[in-house]
């Protein structure tokens, strides 16, 4: 498989031998979490049609789902309604494809997941070819440049394909979030650049060592990358997060029209201080034992020079360290009591300067996001400087190749 070449387009040796069949592999991204009641669709002639396997039914939509004493509920628009087997995955899938999923459009079919007596997740069952457009809405502007859809498209592949692979060997009954867990996703809501960019990359995905890369990305990066394995467990079945093309290397990045390039928020130092430590409470840890906040300060930076580990510091001269990913998310911690801080205040990356002053709280920080692996803005950037995908994916996953799904 060939090397990433920057300013080179996408090399014939990367798209695979043939056309991708019936839109790739299928993915199940689940599209809700626990509910308790959803309602299926369909467009407007169509039939919806309810399978375990052995018995299906065909149901008139819109077909009200709920889960009765771990039973699977469906009761469509003609009243009719049907029970199946305690602990069984209902599949529902329209005759002429695509379902509507609590008034929103999906381009796959429902998969209802029940989880104890009456709750349930909504898993749609989609190619992956398919799901990508709704990806790429999602995750970039709609007046970027192709080449930034197409590395994002690229990217946004790998990512859903390794963490399809992680998912399967753990048993788990989905694949991959629908939000910003794994990646934005608007189901059908895609535009026609989005279609195009997943149309001219099919098939091609990023590769590390004969595996799919995990090509993590994010908003802006504030020109410091951050690497994988300091954001990231690196444990037993968290290996890949040691691959080196998403680990940090000093790099230039055009990010800076991002309007998250540079930010700055004030907080109260004690109620910032109850916040980090409801987060402590919340993951076990003994930040939990912050009182009085004294300083926030960075432990450890990476070889570009972006903070990787800080030291939270009470006034006692206790002191506790915390990885930069888990700062941004301390920082913005909702539950314990506390709410969600103002999108004023924010902190939206981990790349901060902090100054307690008194009773105030000074954050100057850089970029929104993780900062692993590619820069959105950034790409945008290059692409406007000339750069095709493949250059684009070169400067941001250096070390990786470019290959057909396998």
């Amino acid at each position: 498989m060939p090397m990433l070449a920057a300013d080179r387009p996408l090399p014939d040796k990367a798209r695979p031998d043939r056309p991708v069949q019936d839109g790739g592999p299928d993915l199940r991204v689940r599209l809700a979490h626990d509910a308790e009641s959803a309602t299926i669709g369909a467009g407007e002639g169509h039939r919806l049609t309810a399978s375990t396997g052995r018995r299906s039914r065909t149901l008139r939509p819109p077909v009200r789902v709920t889960v009765e004493r771990g039973r699977v509920r469906l009761v469509d628009a003609a009243g009719g309604s049907s029970d199946w087997p305690r602990g069984r995955e209902v599949l529902i899938a329209s005759d002429r494809g695509g379902v509507v999923i609590d008034e929103a459009l999906y381009p796959g079919d429902a998969v209802i997941v029940p989880k104890g007596e009456s709750a349930f997740d909504v898993i749609e069952r989609v190619p992956i070819e398919e799901y990508l457009p709704g990806v790429l809405s999602k995750e970039l502007y709609a007046g970027w440049r192709d080449a930034t859809y197409e590395a994002q498209a690229i990217a946004a592949r790998s990512y859903a394909l390794q963490e399809r692979q992680r998912r399967r060997a753990l048993g788990s009954a989905f694949d991959i979030e629908s939000d910003t867990r794994d990646q934005a996703y608007g189901g059908s809501e895609a535009h026609a650049k989005a279609r195009r960019a997943v149309a001219a990359t099919r098939g091609v995905v990023l590769t590390y060592l004969d595996a799919p890369l995990r090509a993590y990305y994010s908003s802006t990066c504030g020109g410091r990358p951050a690497s994988a394995r300091d954001t990231w467990p690196i444990g037993q079945g968290f290996e890949f997060n040691l691959a080196g093309p998403i680990q940090a290397t000093p790099r230039q990045c055009p990010c800076g029209f991002s309007p998250r390039y540079r930010w700055t928020v004030t907080r109260d130092t004690e109620t910032l201080a109850q916040r980090l430590a409801a987060f402590g409470a919340d993951r076990g840890s003994d930040l939990r034992q912050l009182r009085a906040l004294a300083a926030i300060e960075p432990a450890r930076r990476n070889v570009a020079g972006r903070p990787a580990v800080y030291r939270v510091v009470d006034r006692d001269g206790r002191s506790w360290r915390l990885s930069a990913e888990d700062l941004r998310l301390a920082l913005n911690f909702t539950g314990r009591g506390q709410g969600p801080p103002p999108t004023d205040a924010r902190a939206w990356s981990g790349d901060v300067e902090v100054a307690v002053e008194g009773a105030t709280v000074r954050i100057e920080g850089r970029g929104f996001g993780h900062g692993v692996g590619m820069c959105q803005f950034g790409a945008e950037g290059l692409a406007r400087q000339g750069r095709t995908a493949a250059g684009i994916l070169a400067h941001y996953y250096p070390g990786a190749r470019l290959g057909p799904i396998r």
